[in-house]
């Protein structure tokens, strides 16, 4: 290889590296960028009571693989919420899942699930709130540990839509939209 063409690649190198950094740096959003977004997501009021969900897994080329409904039950007891979800999926397989969260200040909250794989934590700013987590999820293949980057977003005092990215090692797996409709 000449002189040349080994310049050539270290360049190319140094792009995709640069570029890759880029990328990187930009796909993460503070929860408080939405701090003055409406309406304000009071999280231990708005999950509270009876809520149903809508949702779908869409794995990684963007097909939907799963579609599914959540019934959710919640009750806040000073700092401290239980959650039962109750979801059936379009297969006729159904699941539980038992959170317990609490509310740590304003702003932030921790949370376990029957499911989880230590202790996730949430921040909440303005209409959003962002959470972090591990769950067992059981897939066709067997069950992991799966990381759930999850973002909530209020859009009316009725109305909370969900998203989240689900990874292994850092690895996009696939994405996860619900929306909930409190009754």
């Amino acid at each position: 290889m000449t002189y040349s063409m080994k310049v050539k690649s270290y360049v190319r190198l140094l792009l995709v590296v640069v570029a890759s950094m880029v990328l990187i740096s930009c796909s993460s959003v503070e929860p408080k960028t939405y701090a003055n977004q409406s309406p304000q997501f009071e999280f231990n009021k708005f999950l509270q009571g009876n809520l149903t969900g809508w949702g779908i897994f869409q794995g990684r080329d963007g097909e939907v693989q799963k579609r599914f409904r959540i019934d959710m039950t919640a009750n806040w007891q000073g700092n401290v919420g239980t959650f039962v979800e109750n979801f059936t999926f379009n297969d006729g397989t159904k699941q539980v899942r038992r959170w317990t969260l609490t509310r740590i200040d304003d702003h932030h909250y921790t949370g376990k699930a029957n499911d989880s794989v230590g202790e996730g934590k949430g921040e909440v700013w303005g209409n959003s709130m962002h959470w972090n987590y591990t769950i067992k999820t059981e897939t066709d293949s067997g069950t992991y540990d799966l990381d759930y980057d999850y973002w909530m977003h209020m859009i009316d005092d009725k109305t909370l839509i969900n998203r989240a990215t689900l990874s292994k090692f850092g690895y996009t797996l696939g994405d996860i939209a619900v929306t909930f409709h409190k009754q």
